[in-house]
Order: structure tokens, then sequence, then C-alpha cells
């Protein structure tokens, strides 16, 4: 079997329709299964995947147990050569798994690949990133300080413009990245001491230390309704970025930095963001 589709979901039931429709159709082109873990979603979830794709493999966990372990827990099941992990608010073009599937095979160096996303209005959607350091990370997404024009002029940007040309890439997003199945149980899958975010920045940490790369396919189309793909909250959502991101720096950091300045920035950080709102670019 050539790609097992994973798809995590939480009260998705607004988005996760097209997402499988669309699904369905690169999962026919290539050969494969789809496989659907649900984090015991509170809406309609089940029911619409139910009703809609009754033959689709979906899994009803008992409890919440995050985005990570819910991958992982669906990556066991799995059986395709390669895994691509989807978030149901992800719509892939016509073609694009494909083109995907072929261009990991055509670089073995390739632990992982990625598509170009999307917004609903059709602007570029960057989704590639540096690894955080100590210097990014006060102009990284999440940032009150996340002016591009700050972040550049002080040298520090986090998320990478988008390419023209297929291009490796230190770190992406996993809301469309087809990996290869036996690196990703390897390294042991998503960590998931992340519950929600963080996890495919470390995921991608993990790859380039076994030796491989991850590259961006811009041919590879896909539109993503960032953030539509689960109802939580924004102050929870916004909870959970910045827990993760000092979890990432106490496993990779662990030092005076990670355990008493950052957990102070990321305090304030927080609170600006819900007095001011946050800018996700």
């Amino acid at each position: 079997m050539n790609v097992s589709a994973i798809i995590v979901t939480f009260n998705s039931a607004k988005t996760v329709g097209d997402c499988l429709t669309a699904l369905e159709r690169e999962i026919t082109a290539v050969g494969g299964e789809i496989i659907i873990y649900d984090n015991i979603s509170r809406d309609d979830t089940a029911a619409v995947i139910k009703n809609k794709f009754p033959e689709l493999n979906l899994h009803v966990s008992p409890r919440n147990v995050g985005f990570g372990a819910a991958n992982n827990a669906a990556a066991a099941l799995a059986s395709g050569d390669y895994l691509l992990l989807a978030n149901p608010d992800m719509v892939l073009d016509s073609g694009a798994l494909k083109i995907l599937l072929d261009s990991i095979r055509e670089h073995p160096e390739a632990g992982a690949v990625v598509a170009r996303l999307r917004n609903a209005d059709g602007s570029f959607q960057p989704t590639c990133r540096n690894f955080p350091n100590f210097y990014n990370i006060f102009f990284s997404r999440g940032s009150v300080l996340n002016h591009r024009g700050l972040a550049r002029k002080a040298g520090h940007t986090y998320t990478i413009d988008e390419f023209d040309q297929i291009t490796a890439v230190p770190a992406a997003s996993a809301a469309c990245m087809l990996i290869n199945r036996d690196l990703f149980l390897k390294l042991g899958g998503f960590d998931p001491r992340f519950f929600l975010f963080m996890e495919d920045t470390d995921l991608s940490l993990r790859i380039n230390q076994a030796g491989k790369k991850i590259y961006y396919i811009p041919q590879a189309g896909a539109m993503h309704h960032w953030g539509k793909g689960s109802s939580i909250g924004a102050i929870r959502r916004s909870f959970y970025h910045h827990f993760s991101v000092w979890k990432y720096y106490l496993k990779h950091y662990p030092n005076g930095f990670s355990l008493f300045l950052l957990p102070a920035a990321l305090t304030v950080n927080f609170f600006l963001r819900m007095v001011f709102g946050n800018d996700r670019h």
C-alpha cells in the first residue's frame, strides 16, 4: 500500500467533510487508506464522518489524548509505506498527493515533504520555518513583536517565505506532510508531551538529526483554513501554544534561559495577546 492518510479530529464537523472528499479522490489516485482518529469530539464530527463517509476507518478515542498522541495511535494502525499527516481543515488540490509521493520517492535523502498551503483567499500561507532559538522566538508567529519589518531588520525571522522550486527547509508544519512511515515509527512519532502545537517542529528537528531532509514542494497545493479544524477557544489555543513553546525549549535547551527568562516572557506575551489580539502571520 502506498499512502496511509491520517486525520486527527476534534470538534471538526464544519471542515472535515471537504477535507475527506478531496482526500478520498487523492488516495484513490495513488492507492492507500484513510484513518481518522477522533479525540472524542463534543460536536457532530463523528456523525458527519459516519453518515457521509461510512467506508472510512474511524476510531474514536475514549478521551482527548492530544494531537501528537492521536497521530501516533493512528500511525500504529497504518499499513502504507508513507503517512500523510493532514489537518481536518486542509483541502488537497487535484493531483497534489501524487506530486508529494513522486517527490519523496525521487529524493532518497528526504524524510518528509510538505505541500504549498494557501489561505481561503488564495494568498500564500507560510508553514515552513527555521528552528526556534534564543533570538527568533521573540519574533515568532505568536509573538506580539511579530511585525515582519521589525523581524527582518533584526535578522531573526522565524517563518520562511515561499520558494518557486523544490527546496529543503529546516522545519515545517504537519498540516500537510508526507513522511516515510518507517522513519516516523523509528523516531517514535510525535512527542506526546506536546499536547497541541510545536509537535511538528520537534519532529522536524528529529528528522534532521536522523540525517534526513524536509522538502517544500510548491507544485503540490492545498487550501488550509488555518485554525478552523477544531473549535477551540482563542484563550485555550493561545495557552497551549505558549505552554508547548516552553516545553520545546525545556527539552532542547535545558538552561537558565528556558527555566527562568522564557516562561516570564511567554507569560507577558500571553496576556498582551489577550489584550491586543493576535497576528497569526
